[in-house]
């Protein structure tokens, strides 16, 4: 009603403007033409709440979706009683081939506990931890004929790996100084199942002869 009374002033007439239509022209009071204008939806407090609201929406959700597409990755369990380690593909529900193994002696008993896995070394140097030093073992170039055979896979410190070159007669015994000692065999088809689930990355020859593949896949090794 103020905004009509400002608009007619004395003469009481409101002004008319002319709105284009599809059908041509027609005259439009100012007052309808302002009315509109307040009615316009404009950026305001209430926009900005709606926007707040459906960001806050998507962080609450993020994380669930980021979840679900998390990959688990890949479990190693090693069994120090049954003298075996089972792989298994958390993502894909699947199990590797398992291995039979050596694992420490009494006197120097495989580390118990969880422990990442960063890669697999082919053709594998033997470079002695300190215990081994002490029994006088020396340094051995890479070669998949040394002493710790086609391939490790190093979990621990000192040292410590689940490797091939096992004794076939020492296979289910307490015997190693740490390590856990599997038939080249064996490993080689740990290996190959572990390049079918997309595991392992691209291989890269070393200097000395040594063959790295990193983990593509989030791997670890638990020891019992």
């Amino acid at each position: 009603m103020v905004i009509s009374q400002l608009l007619r002033g004395r003469g009481g007439a409101v002004p008319k403007t002319a709105v284009p239509t599809q059908g041509g022209g027609r005259e439009t009071s100012a007052l309808e033409s302002i009315t509109a204008a307040i009615a316009r939806p404009r950026p305001g407090p209430w926009l900005a709440l709606r926007r707040l609201a459906r960001a806050s929406c998507l962080v609450a959700v993020l994380p669930l979706l980021l979840a679900g597409s998390r990959d688990p990755g890949l479990l190693f369990e090693l069994d120090r009683q049954a003298f075996t380690v089972r792989v298994h593909d958390l993502q894909r529900d699947t199990e590797g081939p398992p291995l039979r193994v050596a694992v420490g002696s009494p006197a120097h008993p495989t580390p118990v506990g969880a422990f990442p896995v960063y890669n697999v070394v082919r053709n594998p140097g033997w470079r002695p931890g300190d215990t081994a030093r002490r029994y006088g073992a020396r340094p051995m170039p890479p070669s998949s004929e040394g002493p710790l055979g086609v391939a490790k896979i190093s979990f621990a410190g000192d040292g410590i790996a689940l490797h091939g070159g096992a004794d076939p007669l020492l296979i289910g015994k307490p015997v190693s100084l740490g390590c856990v000692r599997a038939l080249d065999a064996d490993m080689l088809r740990l290996l190959d199942w572990l390049e079918e689930r997309g595991a392992l990355g691209a291989t890269h020859r070393q200097p000395d002869g040594e063959i790295h593949q990193a983990f593509r896949r989030p791997a670890r090794v638990v020891v019992r």
